[in-house]
């Protein structure tokens, strides 16, 4: 059986939801593709250039992250934002697997991106800090989420019984600052203004 660096990818993927990152190994891939470990190794000298690869084939899965919607830069931000989101919370620790790694494509995920703002006049400088921006609030938010909820549906017990425990002690104003600050109960709406903050931010900057 000849293998890929996307097969191998790909395997990794279908064994995440089941075992997460930290049960994700080289060893249980070869398992899954019924191979030798060693077999492996040919292709992807670690742990790391895995995550590289998966994080690489989590991107070319995901179509919609192609398409430009129509209107400005900020809905194309906008959109852009949410589909890396529901990208990393297709898989369990999603958002661990994407932070940090190194694309194995020769292209940027963001150049079409890139290439759009700066049509739009703005400085190339501010528009790759502006992306950037973007990119490590969903990435950043989604890893929290999905410590509270693993899998979709799923919710770590611990937070539920901590907010019931800062509710008998703490008063009123402050509760709502703790609940407001966890992705608890409302997620989605978490994530939508939280992003908006970071846009409206964003957009007084590169008006200066």
């Amino acid at each position: 059986m000849a293998l890929s660096r996307q097969d191998i990818a790909r395997a990794g993927l279908r064994l995440l939801n089941d075992v997460g990152l930290n049960g994700l190994t080289l060893r249980l891939i070869a398992q899954e593709l019924g191979v030798k470990a060693p077999a492996l190794y040919w292709h992807m000298k670690n742990k790391q250039e895995l995550l590289d690869e998966m994080a690489t084939q989590m991107y070319r899965d995901r179509e919609d992250l192609a398409a430009f919607p129509d209107g400005g830069w900020d809905d194309v931000l906008t959109e852009r934002a949410r589909g890396l989101r529901r990208m990393m919370l297709a898989y369990r620790d999603g958002a661990k697997v994407f932070a940090g790694t190194f694309f194995t494509d020769q292209g940027s995920p963001n150049e079409e991106v890139v290439r759009f703002l700066v049509g739009q006049g703005f400085d190339p400088a501010r528009v790759g800090r502006a992306i950037f921006t973007v990119y490590t609030y969903v990435v950043g938010f989604t890893i929290e989420e999905q410590a509270v909820y693993p899998l979709p549906g799923q919710v770590d017990e611990r937070y539920p019984a901590r907010m019931e425990a800062l509710a008998e002690r703490i008063e009123p104003p402050m509760l709502a600052v703790v609940t407001s600050a966890l992705p608890l109960g409302d997620p989605e709406g978490q994530f939508e203004d939280g992003l908006a903050i970071v846009l409206a931010g964003i957009r007084v900057w590169l008006a200066h």
